[in-house]
């Protein structure tokens, strides 16, 4: 019977199994991760919660078998009917300098539950150190500071996201977190003991450090496989490993050959239901425009789009004079990418324009009356 066997239980390994459902798919699923049932990954930061995606029952209802088991080593497909598909996710980038190990990292369920408990625990107050300013480390810091602790922000730079949000943007956000009683600090950490750490040589006191630097991708299995690995998992358009037709790569794992990775949520979501047309033998899916978000301080915060290929931007400010939304232009003067503060509906608009090849005036971008719905809609 044809066989698709899923390493990894994130957005992208379950995304596969329901979209194979969906698609009647009539060969045996299972999937095989370390923590178990499968779940979301974005609330661990957000909210230190363990949301799964789908109950035990599901999976027995559509007769998907779950494993968990750490996969090291596998058979690779012999047939044209069986598949292995890697969603492997990421790894946390570890901090290298002396007494690493006391800080804490904020990757997998585990990771969530342990903090929470740390902080259900502690005193009012309770200080708390995060280094790195990124997704994760801005995430934790908001959701830590909401619990009670007092936080410290550790970056390395005053606009942390900027390759994603847009230099303005950052930036404000970075601020914002003093305006929520976050402390940040700009600088390097030369060590880290059981209760401190050690800042461009000034000892800061922590009962709680937590390490947010970044992930790299999983890629030991890949590697175990003899499969070609670079910054990722190499696949083609069809989500197929360039070294074997019948091992698929997909979510954080995997990079299309001769493109950048692409690290978010619904771009691994996107390359599941690739996968899924793969194995099907169906029409190739049709990518969206890349699209991000996050939460911090009751603030959601989307962009949409690349701000790599952004060569000016346009900024529409709110009522109390803060940026609001930034909207990118490349150097032809195409509309390339927006990031917004609570845009509502803004980002869904700016992402069908930029999909359409659609830029608005530069009095429409820079006019705050004018809403999603009008944006655009006399350009040519």
């Amino acid at each position: 019977m044809p066989s698709v066997h899923i390493i990894g239980g994130g957005v992208a390994g379950y995304t596969l199994a329901r979209e194979l459902v969906q698609k009647n798919y009539t060969g045996t699923i299972s999937i095989s991760d370390s923590q178990g049932l499968p779940y979301d990954r974005p609330p661990l930061s957000k909210s230190l919660q363990v949301e799964p995606f789908a109950p035990i029952a599901w999976y027995v209802e559509h007769g998907i078998s779950l494993v968990q088991e750490d996969v090291q080593e596998l058979a690779l497909p012999m047939t044209e009917d069986d598949w292995v598909v890697l969603a492997t996710g990421t790894t946390p980038t570890l901090l290298q300098v002396p007494g690493a190990q006391y800080a804490h990292t904020l990757h997998t369920a585990a990771d969530a539950t342990a903090l929470a408990d740390k902080l259900d625990t502690a005193m009012f107050g309770v200080q708390v150190i995060v280094i790195g300013a990124g997704l994760i480390g801005a995430e934790f810091a908001s959701t830590a500071s909401m619990l009670g602790a007092q936080v410290t922000l550790i970056s390395n730079s005053n606009a942390p996201l900027a390759p994603v949000l847009g230099q303005q943007l950052a930036e404000q956000l970075h601020a914002d977190h003093a305006q929520r009683g976050i402390k940040t600090i700009t600088g390097t950490v030369n060590s880290i003991g059981a209760d401190h750490i050690v800042v461009d040589g000034e000892r800061l006191e922590a009962a709680l450090i937590v390490s947010a630097i970044g992930v790299e991708p999983e890629t030991t299995l890949a590697s175990n496989l003899g499969l070609s690995v670079e910054d990722g998992i190499v696949v083609d358009a069809q989500q197929r490993s360039i070294s074997h037709r019948q091992v698929l790569a997909i979510g954080d794992a995997a990079r299309v050959q001769g493109e950048p990775r692409a690290v978010h949520w619904e771009a691994a979501m996107e390359d599941a239901a690739q996968a899924a047309a793969t194995i099907m033998d169906a029409a190739p899916v049709q990518r969206s425009v890349p699209w991000f978000w996050t939460d911090r301080h009751e603030m959601h915060v989307e962009t949409v789009g690349e701000f790599s290929k952004v060569a000016t931007t346009i900024t529409r400010e709110n009522r109390r004079g803060k940026l609001q939304t930034v909207f990118g232009l490349d150097e032809h003067g195409t509309l390339v990418a927006a990031s917004m503060v609570d845009g509502g509906l803004m980002a869904k608009a700016v992402k069908r324009l930029i999909a359409r090849g659609i830029t608005p005036s530069i009095e429409q971008l820079e006019d705050p009356s004018v809403g999603p719905r009008e944006l655009g809609r006399d350009a040519r």
